[in-house]
């Protein structure tokens, strides 16, 4: 990293009605050759703890700081020690300061601290993050959009009270089938082996990989595969070449998605593609026990922060879908940001580039995608909405980054070449890399990601990893 000051500080230290002891931190870094932007590097989960600000480098992005950038990160109105440990919902001003508050009260001293120091403001302000980042993102477009120029939001957290319903269908669905140990508890991370999950991966990829004009592991047109795991299933005993009914039919009911008891849908169901394989941690976990440590199974934020009041004792196999969704509605006040009123933000000029892996095991991502289409429908059409704010799915990566697909790009230049050139991204190029959490992420491809709905489809001739085969469309 270049030459640069530090300043770590806390806003509105308090004590909560919890007796915990509350405020928000932040860590700025201003370098002493300061290129004249600012980004607010986004956090993650449910935060707890302030990151060192050296910018959003995901994805192969090179960190803001080492470009010149000034950059603050937070905690969002919070300390923890456990990244799991979302308590800090027992106290209602810090759900509304992690929610957002928090975004305003840091933009607003670190811009001040910019001006005592260089002398100026700002030219330039971003918002980057992924995942609960992402949300952040997005918050700062649509409640402080006088504040930004542009946001990256990587796989948003849009709208955690209605999505959390579908974790609870998960959880209940891979628990049901799980074996059991000696006292009959279930051991959720044998619901599914990796076998398994890579059996299902072979078989999407031999009904759906085509679909995209290549047959490459990579399934390009996610929303044209219609699958259904039923042909897996086991004529007799369960073995590596199958699986059983019990699993079929789990797997089948997550792909449709939760439904109440009269059948009404309650959220999208997932999508599936080649990064079914990444799967393992958030909805199945590793642990040889009954007591799980799948990131669905150890969420303590539902219980927390979403569910009014907090229930920490809640037992998420116990979830009623007929009664229970109701106990997330209100949360979205301060959580959600699945709006499709960005007007403050588009009249002001602000530029809006969200992404989002297909192998997502942790964030939907045919949630994200409905978003987006009801915010072309609320924005006049896809032309109107294309002029301030782009969608790019990414096949088979997982949550914000690995799995087998193409997971390096850097979509924080794309945006600033839009914001400050007005150069809008049709497609920004990824690449594979060496190596990723699923062992498989194709060292050497090159290959455009598309402007939502478009997607790339080979054209026929030329090399499959090289980006002139193929064609936006």
């Amino acid at each position: 990293m270049p030459a640069h000051c530090v300043v770590t500080g806390e806003i509105d230290e308090r004590v909560g009605v919890n007796g915990v002891r509350y405020a928000t931190g932040f860590d700025l870094r201003l370098p002493l050759q300061w290129n004249g932007r600012f980004q607010f590097m986004g956090g993650g989960g449910t935060d707890g703890h302030v990151r060192p600000a050296l910018g959003y480098a995901l994805n192969g992005v090179r960190p803001a700081l080492a470009e010149g950038y000034a950059v603050v990160s937070s905690d969002f109105g919070h300390q923890a020690k456990d990244p799991r440990d979302a308590s800090f919902g027992l106290d209602p001003q810090a759900r509304i300061d992690w929610g957002y508050r928090s975004i305003a009260l840091v933009t607003e001293r670190a811009k001040a601290l910019l001006k005592l120091f260089y002398g100026r403001a700002p030219s330039f302000s971003y918002y980057a993050g992924c995942s609960g980042g992402g949300r952040q993102a997005m918050m700062a477009a649509l409640r402080f959009a006088g504040e930004f120029d542009g946001i990256l939001a990587s796989s948003p957290i849009l709208e955690q009270h209605l999505a959390q319903v579908a974790s609870m269908q998960m959880l209940q669905e891979f628990t049901a089938i799980a074996p059991r140990d000696a006292d009959g508890k279930p051991i959720l991370s044998k619901s599914f082996s990796d076998g398994d999950l890579a059996l299902v991966q072979r078989d999407v990829l031999e009904r759906c990989d085509l679909l995209d004009g290549a047959v490459d592991g990579i399934i390009e047109k996610p929303a044209a595969c219609q699958y259904n795991p039923a042909r897996l299933t086991c004529v007799a005993e369960k073995n590596n070449s199958c699986l059983s009914r019990a699993q079929v039919g789990a797997l089948s009911r997550v792909l449709e998605g939760p439904r109440n008891s009269r059948g009404e849908s309650l959220y999208p169901g997932y999508p599936i593609d080649a990064g079914v394989v990444t799967w393992r941690g958030a909805m199945f976990g590793s642990s040889e026990t009954a007591v799980p440590n799948a990131a669905r199974a150890t969420n303590t934020s539902v219980k927390y922060v979403f569910m009014t009041p907090p229930q920490p004792a809640f037992d998420y196999l116990k979830f009623n879908f007929d009664s229970d969704p109701a106990l997330l509605l209100a949360s979205a006040e301060y959580t959600a940001t699945h709006s499709t009123d960005f007007d403050a933000f588009r009249k002001r000029g602000g530029k809006a580039i969200i992404t989002q892996g297909i192998g997502d095991g942790l964030l939907n991502a045919n949630g994200v995608r409905r978003w987006y289409e009801r915010l072309v429908a609320a924005n006049g059409g896809l032309r109107n909405t294309q002029e301030f704010a782009r969608y790019f799915q990414v096949p088979g990566m997982g949550h914000c980054m690995g799995g087998p697909g193409l997971d390096q790009f850097d979509a924080f230049s794309a945006l600033v070449s839009w914001v400050e050139h007005g150069r809008a991204p049709d497609q920004i190029l990824a690449k594979g890399r060496g190596a990723s959490p699923s062992g498989a992420a194709f060292p050497g491809r090159t290959r455009p990601l598309c402007a939502y709905p478009k997607t790339a489809r080979y054209l026929g001739t030329g090399s499959i990893d090289a980006p002139e085969s193929f064609r936006c469309e």
